[in-house]
């Protein structure tokens, strides 16, 4: 049986359900951790409690507003306050739901050297506030146009620069695969840097379930490192979230 651990997405995954009903479903069906995309939009007490003996691998920090195209703050000159206040009520939500990491999203801005000093600013900031570590990661353009961090040598180029342990990258196979072609060689390099701090999964058509055998190199590669962190499940599912989980029973 494979030591990868896996950790369903709960504003992806178990749509079905009401948010608050979608811990139990995610436990219903094996899985001990989860990841939060938006919690700062639910009652955080009520939450909480539903999310008991669950483990909360990772939350994103708040965004902007989602709806007007604001994707995080950055890689944004001029909008550092932003970027402050949206990381302090992360590392807020954070502590309240028991979360292990945080990820802190880059914004919509071309990659320049004003870009990259800002980001580089904000994350020096950022790592100094944080108790927990912190991820950052790039996401490709075809599925969220003029996104700053979308291929994984940028990503890594400015975590070298930034030269934080407290930084890491979140390293989505789904994205890596849209933007670059492949995933493994990535993923490789990002293990051989130690600078992986979370990974992500989703089917590269149509970004539902994977096939069982469709990132089994990387999955492999990740248990031959004996990689201590949780693949995430970030992904549409076709139907029920709990009828499309043969993929993950053949692959264990």
């Amino acid at each position: 049986m494979s030591s990868v651990r896996f950790a369903a997405n709960l504003d992806w995954l178990y749509t079905e359900h009401t948010y608050l009903d979608r811990p139990a479903a995610a436990r219903a069906d094996g899985f001990a951790a989860v990841e939060l995309q938006q919690p700062q939009l639910h009652d955080i007490d009520a939450l909480a409690a539903r999310l008991t003996g669950l483990r909360v691998v990772l939350i994103n920090a708040p965004a902007g507003d989602w709806g007007a195209g604001e994707r995080g703050f950055a890689a944004l000159p001029g909008r550092e306050a932003r970027f402050r206040d949206a990381t302090l009520r992360g590392l807020d939500l954070a502590a309240r739901l028991g979360a292990a990491r945080l990820h802190l999203l880059s914004g919509l801005a071309e990659d320049t050297a004003e870009t990259r000093a800002t980001w580089l600013a904000n994350l020096r900031w950022a790592a100094e506030q944080s108790p927990l570590p912190l991820v950052v990661e790039p996401i490709n353009r075809r599925d969220m146009p003029g996104y700053f961090l979308h291929r994984q040598a940028q990503a890594l180029e400015l975590l070298a620069a930034l030269d934080s342990p407290h930084v890491q990258l979140q390293l989505d196979l789904y994205h890596c695969r849209v933007a670059e072609g492949e995933s493994l060689t990535h993923l490789a390099r990002a293990l051989e840097l130690d600078m992986l701090g979370h990974v992500q999964v989703a089917g590269t058509a149509g970004r539902h379930e994977p096939d069982a055998s469709e990132y089994a190199a990387e999955f492999e590669l990740l248990e031959e490192r004996a990689w201590p962190g949780v693949v995430g499940l970030e992904y549409r599912p076709r139907a029920a979230t709990s009828a499309g989980l043969g993929w993950l029973t053949a692959w264990r």
